[in-house]
């Protein structure tokens, strides 16, 4: 696993440092707003895990244990030394809660945001079958294996609405990066192969006893914004409910991690609480430095 290159970014200059893992499939390109609301306050460190952007192809499996190697060898060559805040989101919180229980000595602060939980296997086994239909991990995985099989072109073209969003905060140099990392098959492999690897994910974290005893804060999305935004997509309310139900509590036992667990809500918000309700992020950080 050494040996690699990896794409990263340090943005920003306060004397605090903070790490952010992104969603799967996200790239560090949906954080630049947020990174202009929080750049004086701390020296932020952003990057791609492997298979992601122009960082090496995997050589190995991709779990949230070799990810979460991975990021802690990025970190030791660009010489971070000092503790740092560490932020997650989705599937990024998921690598979160395993390198925290890896490198527990080297960490300020966690923010875990509407993170995946390692008791995700609840999900997937709740009487939601329509939800399920769509979005299984096994669907999941299976859907992003066949966009690896398409062509550079192909998924270019599939993806032309949502890089022309990236316009209105990314450069044109950038852009064209962005077109470029939707457009690698290798990310959907990728990707593919983090869904493979999220229920053995969970089972790993869960054996691991270490945690640090840091701040710890969970930002969950609002329930009620999450089950309209479901029912947008025929999915019928009670099985929107009983989906957003179940994700609260998986959220509120994340709180459970450390003995400086904490709770917070990002009222109006669906998943993506850095775009929803960035002010809520921004607070957030603020508050651990």
């Amino acid at each position: 696993m050494d040996n690699m290159d990896y794409e990263y970014k340090v943005v920003g200059n306060g004397n605090t440092i903070l790490v952010i893992d992104v969603g799967i499939g996200n790239s560090f390109y949906d954080l630049y707003p947020l990174f202009e609301e929080i750049k004086d306050y701390f020296t932020v460190i952003i990057y791609h895990r492997q298979g992601y952007g122009k960082s090496s192809l995997p050589k190995s499996p991709r779990t949230t244990r070799n990810i979460a190697y991975e990021l802690n060898t990025m970190l030791k060559e660009i010489g971070i030394k000092e503790k740092y805040i560490l932020m997650g989101h989705s599937f990024g919180g998921l690598c979160v809660q395993q390198y925290a229980k890896m490198y527990p000595n080297e960490i300020k602060a966690i923010v875990l945001l509407d993170s995946t939980s390692y008791n995700l296997a609840q999900l997937d086994n709740l009487d939601t079958p329509i939800i399920n239909s769509h979005t299984s991990i096994n669907k999941m995985a299976d859907l992003f294996n066949e966009l690896s099989l398409e062509s550079r072109e192909e998924l270019i073209s599939q993806n032309t609405d949502m890089v022309s969003k990236y316009e209105k905060y990314v450069g044109s140099e950038e852009l064209q990066d962005v077109v470029e990392f939707f457009g690698n098959p290798n990310l959907y492999k990728t990707v593919a192969d983090e869904f493979a690897n999220w229920i053995h994910d969970g089972e790993d974290i869960k054996s691991m006893d270490t945690f640090p005893d840091v701040p710890l804060r969970v930002i969950a999305r609002d329930k009620m914004a999450s089950v309209r935004d479901w029912m947008k997509y025929d999915i019928p309310e009670e099985e929107a409910v009983r989906h957003e139900n179940k994700w609260r509590e998986l959220q509120e036992e994340l709180t459970l991690l450390s003995n400086q667990g904490e709770l917070i809500i990002a009222s109006g918000s669906d998943h993506l609480i850095y775009i929803d309700r960035p002010d809520i992020v921004i607070e957030c950080l603020k508050s651990l430095i």
